[in-house]
């Protein structure tokens, strides 16, 4: 995928800032040595192939292929540690592998299981369970603490990793996300993570707005991964026909807030947090609010679950999982709010609530 696009340089004074500050940052002469972690990569530039085999090398040709693309006057101060690369082609990302050579697995094998890892992962069974988010974050509290006394190793690394996924389903509160954090991040420094953990101790920091739980530049790296994947789901975009048969563009939604939302009629996260997105549509589709709902299922599956149904928002329909790939998604329910002039400004990793939702909706000047 080329670096230059429209919707890249829409703005391209704060697109610029990002990628300087991405560049700024692994620019630093040991940028990434003392990490578990790596990100490799293969770039194309022009007609030539090249082989970035760590991190630094990795988020550099990346960062400043996009720079160059928006704001090239700004690649001057890096002229020196950029000089092995002839950057006056596009930038095209070829494949690009977070990982930790040797690393164990991050589920351990049944056999290496505690009597205590035992009964906290039985306790995560009740998550899903309990009638209210208080009552979820209550518990949450108390796993952490539990998975926090454990010795470190690889049980410990997969019961936090499990205790995450579990505490971004609803609204458990900043207390109880902090502590689910700091869990992660503890299991991660006492153990052999693989790349993936970083990444999702970044997710959750990045997305839930909490405070880093320490300085390290593995998680500043899985940090600039994803703001790298930021960009290229910005880059993407997406055309996709709704059910009524009409076709829907970002470029086409210009002056809309936007919120785009994957999902699926088998998923019960994603049906529990649609009547509050029909509530805010309602709500707010005077003041320019777009709600789009994209399923990838087959759409007599689709329509068969909406006659069941009393939503009005637009669903889109993505077969071949073409837009889900473009956007990087993985678990569903997964949203991205566009604010006006289609500058991708937040992102929810899991369901969301009404509250959560309209603090999503302020980073698009949305109230």
């Amino acid at each position: 995928m080329s670096v230059a696009n429209s919707a890249a340089s829409a703005l391209p004074g704060p697109t610029a800032d990002v990628y300087e500050r991405i560049l700024k940052t692994a620019a630093q002469p040991h940028y990434g040595e003392k990490s578990k972690s790596s990100l490799t990569a293969t770039f194309q530039i022009g007609s030539a192939t090249v082989a970035a085999s760590n991190s630094r090398d990795t988020v550099l040709l990346q960062a400043a292929g996009r720079l160059r693309a928006v704001a090239p006057e700004r690649l001057e101060k890096y002229k020196d540690v950029l000089s092995r690369w002839d950057l006056s082609g596009a930038v095209v990302v070829r494949s690009f592998n977070p990982k930790v050579p040797g690393t164990a697995p991050a589920v351990p094998a049944a056999n290496t299981s505690t009597a205590a890892g035992t009964a906290i992962r039985q306790s995560f069974s009740q998550f899903r369970g309990l009638p209210t988010d208080a009552d979820r974050a209550k518990l949450a509290l108390t796993a952490a603490a539990q998975v926090r006394a454990l010795p470190g190793g690889a049980e410990k690394l997969s019961l936090a990793q499990g205790l995450c996924s579990l505490s971004t389903e609803g609204d458990l509160g900043k207390e109880a996300l902090t502590a689910v954090a700091g869990t992660l991040a503890q299991a991660i420094h006492e153990g052999t993570p693989d790349s993936e953990s970083w990444i999702e101790l970044a997710k959750l920091v990045r997305y839930e707005r909490l405070s880093a739980p320490y300085s390290d530049p593995a998680l500043d790296a899985a940090d600039s991964l994803l703001t790298l994947r930021e960009a290229l789901v910005q880059e993407s975009g997406f055309t996709l026909t709704a059910l009524d048969g009409k076709t829907y563009s970002l470029p086409s939604l210009r002056g809309k807030v936007v919120l785009l939302n994957f999902w699926a009629t088998w998923c019960p996260p994603c049906r529990k947090e649609m009547p509050d997105m029909e509530k805010l549509y309602r709500q707010f589709e005077k003041k320019g609010l777009v709600v789009l709902a994209v399923s990838d299922e087959e759409r007599e599956t689709v329509t068969g679950f909406l006659q069941k149904q009393n939503y009005t928002f637009p669903v889109l329909l993505d077969p071949g999982r073409k837009v889900n790939a473009a956007f990087a998604v993985e678990g569903i329910p997964k949203s991205f709010l566009f604010d006006r002039e289609g500058n991708l400004v937040s992102e929810a990793i899991d369901v969301r609530t009404e509250r959560q939702f309209l603090e999503m909706f302020k980073t698009a000047g949305l109230e």
